[in-house]
């Protein structure tokens, strides 16, 4: 071709053409081999054919576009702004000189909008990725489907939308990415030679909605793809180092989120071979340099080998030394050698360190505009670096640039809820351990706005469950810092609102919406059905990956779930904007919740790090403090340990399937359970019965004539403890316990109190109805015998005519479901499952299957009264997530039942009869004429007569017989 040029004279007709086609040619063997002297010497022919092409030539547009192009790849690689910009203009000529219609109008408008998206990534400028957006979607839209280049188009149009997330983080973008990226590889062939880059950018998609989401599935599929992307790349090709440096990434983010050390290895082997694979002089080295240190970091954090830190500081400075300045990545590498310079400093202490880290981290953020997606983490980042020097040398300026910087990072409402709710807690933290009262709360106030969006209405229950556990030790902390500066109200009300959240996020789906209906029909029609919808997409179950990409299915579920989620947010924020609804499903203030306690106090127990303390909710509507200083954090969670010894001593807590107790003894674990019910006693108990005999007059005078009833809700271990059987035994000189003083019940939140719901039924003349479902034999799970005992105890004192007993095949799924409106009372005799994953799946067997707790919910028990579990650990919970009652009496709580009757571990068959027994007698009274009059209790009464009278049978010290049964509710 070079020959044939130099045989054509200049003013020839085809001169202009020929050199361009040398450039095309140029221009591809770079794109193949990726040699710098390619593109000089395309970009050299092509300006030549320009030059030669007069204007209103036919063939001017294409060639400005070629140029344009080859100025973009020359930027790519070597990063010079004066390319991009060259590129940009000429691309805008080529495009203002095609006319509408012509063919490669979409093409050129295409290229147009990457030189804009690159120029973007280089400057940060917003109108830049605006542009390329508007432009690729222009494209998109011209290109008919079936069009070879449509594939193309639609990746690009994702690379630009995922670009806007990364810097605006507004979860529609990278959303928008996800689907046009994965239609693009459904159009491309395999074996076609795009497919590999439009598999690597899906893979980089999916890495930012997990770091935005958290969603394990999101990095499973980037690793994924990015090895097929890799797999699909020929070994020389100019890509093959970049897509080794993504795949990289994905490991790193991975091993943050498992912690599996293969992953980081990975992620260090692929990195360094995307290093070593990149030229000198390339612009992307600088970034590929600094991720490898960030695995560098990662693994000494992991392994605390010092040559790991040296070597990420090492790598790490080379990229800044890089990487120009005004380059929008600047800020980021920056403030990732800060952050490995703070890992030294914590290290080895070197003061040095320290100093540089604050200094690099200082740059970022200035570098950073406002409103960047980014800009939260990197302001979190310097206020950890100035709270270690504060540490270090004491010097309060260093505090108060620490608090400053969490604040505007938790303030800073364009970056990941997580990254702000990460910088409140350190700020809260902070100002907690240097008794800095006022800041801590305006901190801790922070930390509950934002929870909403970390555990958030648009991730499955699943994942909101794993967010929980920092999450109630966080409430746990903010409520000790309100009770230390004596603000009780406050410390009630947040510790109501961090209280089982994922359960009351289902049930504000469906609340009853009758009072806006009235005055808004519409907008109450509307938000029912997104409730209703985001409801069933909250709780099913989306499939798992195998080895292929997840379904598309299952990916447009989980998009519209999201969808939906903002759809509900965006309703309820124009309810709120009506007259009267302000308070329209909001956190429930102290006035609300006061009520609670109509039937008799409530008390708080919450334990905290910083402090441990009652609040006891009174019928007066007074809050009485009761500081805890015998018992502290660490004690709690040893009596927790004390107590699980003892359970797995009398293997009574061997299973979550339900399985009532064999009673044997386990090796190596040792009884302490006297001395938990004794500690609970004296630390817990006993000082707060006193504090509270003026809330229940005769509390004490008349203890055994008409105990008082006090409702017990804890938090953190001490969730777990049976509070109710507190006290000392096997000492006659000493026997003393809260069961001689009061009746105690439980309850998982305070608004699980409140409503039409929860007030016990007064009418004693009414005859209850009772269900009864029993599975003594349960297809595939062990044989209950002992259940049949159960059911004649039932009869024994209910009324055939009111009375319900559906058993063996009879006690189906749709059958129970069918008869538990018509009862008031409900007697579940079979086996209970937890189902600690998906707490909703919950279920008791029957004898087609599970009868579950999503399915419960989904009922309007409108004369409900009471359900007794006469299951295994039916209120055992998840030692996890102390604050969500995570078990079967809470979701029969949640589902209308005012009162629970549960049990805390597995029991043994020979005493649920005998309290079944027990408890309906007291609950029912006798069918003879003789005793009709004698006085029917409510249930927690009747429980609580129940199990002292299985006390005395079983022996007062046979803690693992009688402990366990337990009542919830009023």
């Amino acid at each position: 071709m070079e020959e044939v040029i130099k045989l054509t004279p200049d003013d020839h007709a085809d001169k202009a053409g020929q050199l361009n086609n040398l450039g095309t040619a140029f221009f591809r063997r770079f794109e193949r081999l990726g040699k710098l002297k390619d593109i000089e010497n395309a970009i050299h022919v092509m300006q030549q054919a320009i030059d030669l092409t007069p204007d209103g030539h036919a063939d001017k547009a294409g060639q400005l576009s070629n140029l344009g192009s080859a100025f973009f790849r020359r930027f790519e690689r070597l990063g010079k702004l004066k390319d991009i910009e060259n590129a940009i203009h000429v691309m805008r000529q080529a495009v203002n000189l095609t006319p509408d219609g012509h063919a490669d109008k979409a093409r050129r408008l295409n290229n147009l909008g990457n030189a804009f998206e690159s120029r973007f990534e280089c400057l940060g400028e917003l109108n830049d990725i605006e542009n390329a957006i508007h432009v690729k979607q222009q494209a998109v839209n011209l290109t008919p489907d079936g069009h070879a280049d449509k594939a193309g188009q639609l990746n690009n149009l994702g690379s630009a939308f995922s670009c806007r997330f990364k810097r605006l983080g507004e979860l529609k973008d990278i959303e928008n990415a996800i689907h046009v990226m994965q239609q693009a590889i459904d159009l491309t062939p395999d074996g076609h030679a795009d497919k590999a880059g439009q598999l690597n950018n899906l893979g980089n998609a999916f890495q930012s909605r997990f770091e935005r989401l958290g969603e394990l599935k999101d990095i499973e599929n980037a690793i994924y793809v990015m090895r097929q992307a890799i797999n699909l790349t020929p070994d020389g090709h100019a890509d093959k180092a970049g897509r080794l440096n993504n795949l990289g990434n994905a490991f790193s983010c991975r091993f943050e989120h498992l912690g599996e050390l293969k992953d980081i290895e990975n992620a260090i082997h692929v990195m360094q071979q995307a290093v070593d694979l990149t030229p000198d002089g390339h612009a992307d080295k600088a970034r590929r340099l600094s991720n490898l240190g960030n695995a560098f970091s990662h693994r000494f954090a992991h392994l605390g080998e010092l040559k790991d830190i040296e070597n990420a500081i090492h790598v790490k400075q080379q990229a800044v030394d890089l990487i120009p300045d005004g380059h929008a990545d600047k800020a980021t590498l920056l403030s990732n050698l800060g952050n490995a310079f703070s890992c030294r400093f914590e290290h080895l202490g070197e003061l040095k360190d320290i100093e540089n880290a604050i200094h690099v981290k200082q740059q970022a953020v200035d570098l950073t505009p406002d409103g960047h997606a980014d800009k939260a983490a990197w302001l979190n980042n310097l206020g950890k670096a100035f709270s270690h020097r504060f540490e270090h040398l004491g010097k309060l300026k260093d505090f108060t640039e620490a608090t400053v910087a969490y604040k505007q990072a938790a303030e800073n409402t364009s970056s990941r809820p997580s990254t702000r709710y990460l910088a409140a807690c350190h700020w809260a933290n902070l100002c907690s351990k240097y008794q800095c009262s006022s800041s801590a709360l305006d901190a801790y106030t922070v930390v509950l706005e934002i929870i909403p969006q970390v555990v958030w209405l648009g991730q499955t229950v699943h994942r909101r469950y794993e967010e929980l556990p920092n999450i109630g030790r966080t409430i746990n902390a903010a409520a000790a810092m309100a009770i230390s500066v004596g603000d009780f109200t406050r410390a009630v009300e947040w510790l109501e609102e961090g209280r089982s959240i994922v359960w009351k996020q289902i049930l504000q789906l469906r609340t009853p919406l009758d009072e806006l209906h009235q005055q808004h029909p519409d907008l109450a029609d509307e938000l029912s059905r997104v409730s209703l919808a985001l409801d069933n997409a909250g709780t099913s179950k989306l499939h798992d990956i195998d080895s292929e990409i997840e379904h598309q299915s299952a990916e447009e579920e989980a998009q519209n779930h999201r969808k939906l989620a903002a759809k509900y947010e965006q309703l309820l924020k124009e309810v709120r904007e009506l007259d009267g609804f302000g308070s329209f499903l909001r956190h429930k203030k102290f006035s609300e919740l006061a009520p609670a306690a109509r039937n008799g106090p409530v008390v708080v127990v919450n334990v905290a790090k910083l402090r441990c303390d009652a609040l006891v909710l009174c019928t007066s509507g007074e809050i009485v403090h009761v500081p805890l200083s015998k018992i502290s954090y660490t004690q709690a969670e040893a009596l927790h340990s004390k107590l699980l010894s003892s359970l797995q001593a009398h293997g009574v807590r061997v299973s979550r399937n339900g399985d009532r107790a064999t009673c044997l003894a386990r090796k190596n674990n040792q009884d302490h359970f006297g001395s938990v019910l004794a500690d609970l006693w004296s630390h817990v108990v006993q000082p707060i019965l006193p504090e509270i005999e003026q809330a229940v007059s005769f509390l004490f005078e008349n203890a055994h004539h008409s105990l008082p009833h006090i409702t017990w809700c804890a938090t953190g271990a001490l969730a777990f403890l049976p509070l109710h059987a507190a006290g000392i035994y096997g000492d006659p000189t000493r026997n003393m316990n809260i069961s001689d003083f009061a009746v105690s019940s439980y309850t998982t939140t305070l608004t699980a109190m409140l409503g039409s719901g929860s007030t016990p039924k007064q009418d004693l003349n009414k005859i209850p109805s009772v269900l009864t479902v029993s599975q003594p034999d349960t297809p595939g799970l062990p044989s209950l015998p002992a259940i049949m005992k159960e059911v004649e105890v039932i009869q024994r004192y209910a009324s055939p005519d009111h009375t319900c007993h559906l058993t063996h095949e009879l006690a189906n799924v749709q059958a129970v479901l069918g008869q538990m409106d018509k009862h008031e009372i409900i007697h579940l005799a079979c086996h209970g499952i937890q189902d600690l994953k998906n707490p909703l799946s919950s279920a008791f067997a029957l004898y087609d299957g599970k009868l579950e707790l999503n399915a419960l919910m989904r009922l309007s028990l409108k004369n409900a009264e009471l359900a007794v579990l006469s299951a295994c650990q039916t209120a055992t919970g998840d030692e996890n997530l102390p604050e969500e009652a995570v078990h079967l009496a809470a979701g029969m709580l949640a589902i209308g039942y005012p009162g629970v009757i549960a049990t805390m571990w597995s029991i043994g068959d020979k005493d649920a009869p005998l309290i079944s027994d027990k408890v309906y007698a007291n609950l029912l009274g006798p069918r003879n004429d003789t005793e009709g009059q004698k006085v029917k209790l409510t249930p927690a009464y009747a429980l609580h007569e129940a199990v002292k009278h299985l006390r005395k049978e079983v022996g007062e010290t046979n803690f693992v017989k009688w402990v366990p049964f337990i009542h919830f509710g009023v």
